[in-house]
């Protein structure tokens, strides 16, 4: 897969999706190298189980060096970190390559016995309390969350914007005063456009008649928006919902302004707004194509592009046009490659108009 990336609003987001994020386990004993091998088992994933040279085998990789040092280095190769020894050891190890929450990978501590599963850090925007839940259930562990929206049973502002494919690095000042807020039970507001969110659990949701006056509050709110908005308002977290993939297809040299007004009448007939798109994917034959590059940059997304191979992996799940496949090497573009960037979660038909396709799709954030 090619990747052409344009002004995208910049930093890690997010925990990569599941099936797309690297994880590693590390553990020193033997006893903690054999739950290692149970846990990547019912993970069902490739997961590399680290352990010292004494014990490596087959089945696991040898540490090179000292264990603190190879935990350190893993720490800045992954997006998930799970180590299976004493939580100390593993703080020692990784607290000189701690960066931020908004960069740092999800680390979670195991004992040997299974007895508790710790989500030690990165538990929302890392997605640590996440893994750690999933890791619990498997092994029928006590999960261990300490982070104070967790513990409150309420929402959390950058769960909140991750969950809407909606985080962007200008909300990671807003984290700590507003999740303190709704740890502490302090009345937040919150305004939503669409029914993008649906866990409001701590918020107080107002409707578009109760917001004019919300806004000229100091109240802590939280706003929903699909269009940029110029507020200047103490305590206020605006988040911009992108939630959706477009896939699309265009005749070859197709004129931009063609290619964008296909692409409102689409908009319009499915009732989203075009700044809800995240990523624009096609094939890797059009990664040049002047139309689809223009509405990407304009719309500030990337634009990726799959090969004609990968696209005809899913491409017989949908109708198939044997022109396109003539011209291309497959006979389906728009929803193929929406298939492949949503992991399967293709929401529309395939919508054509003078020469151009598009075809709609889940945004994938993360399990």
């Amino acid at each position: 897969m090619q990747i052409f990336s344009m002004s995208l609003d910049g930093g890690r987001a997010a925990m990569p999706s599941d099936s797309q994020a690297r994880y590693a386990i590390v553990t020193v004993t033997a006893v903690g190298k054999e739950l290692a091998l149970t846990l990547r088992d019912k993970l069902g994933k490739a997961v590399p189980v680290y352990t010292t040279p004494r014990l490596a085998d087959d089945q696991v990789k040898a540490i090179e060096g000292r264990a603190v040092e190879a935990i350190a280095q893993l720490f800045q190769q992954v997006d998930v970190l799970i180590c299976i020894m004493a939580a100390g050891a593993v703080v020692r190890a990784i607290a000189p390559v701690l960066q931020d929450k908004t960069s740092d990978p999800a680390v979670i501590v195991m004992d040997e016995k299974a007895t508790h599963v710790i989500s030690l850090l990165s538990g929302h925007l890392g997605g640590a309390n996440q893994v750690t839940r999933e890791i619990a259930d498997l092994l029928g562990a006590n999960p261990v969350i300490t982070t104070a929206t967790d513990v409150q049973n309420v929402t959390a502002l950058d769960n909140l914007a991750q969950s809407v494919n909606g985080w962007r690095p200008d909300l990671r000042p807003l984290i700590k005063p507003f999740n303190s807020y709704l740890g502490s039970g302090r009345t937040v507001y919150f305004y939503q456009e669409k029914d993008w969110v649906s866990d409001l659990r701590g918020l107080t949701p107002v409707d578009e008649e109760e917001l004019a006056a919300v806004l000229k509050g100091r109240e802590p709110l939280i706003l929903l928006t699909a269009d940029k908005k110029a507020i200047q308002r103490e305590n206020l977290a605006v988040i911009y919902p992108r939630p959706y993939v477009l896939g699309v297809g265009a005749r070859k040299d197709v004129a931009p302004a063609v290619f964008r007004a296909g692409f409102e009448d689409f908009c319009l007939q499915q009732g989203i707004s075009a700044n809800e798109i995240a990523k624009i994917v096609s094939i890797d034959v059009k990664k040049d194509e002047a139309a689809i590059v223009a509405l990407a940059q304009e719309l500030g997304c990337p634009f990726e592009t799959f090969s004609k191979e990968e696209l005809a992996a899913v491409a017989d799940r949908y109708p198939q046009s044997a022109f396109v496949k003539q011209a291309v090497g497959v006979g389906s573009v728009a929803l193929a490659s929406a298939d492949l960037a949503s992991q399967g979660q293709v929401l529309t038909e395939r919508f054509a108009k003078n020469g151009c396709t598009y075809a709609l799709a889940k945004a994938v954030i993360k399990k």
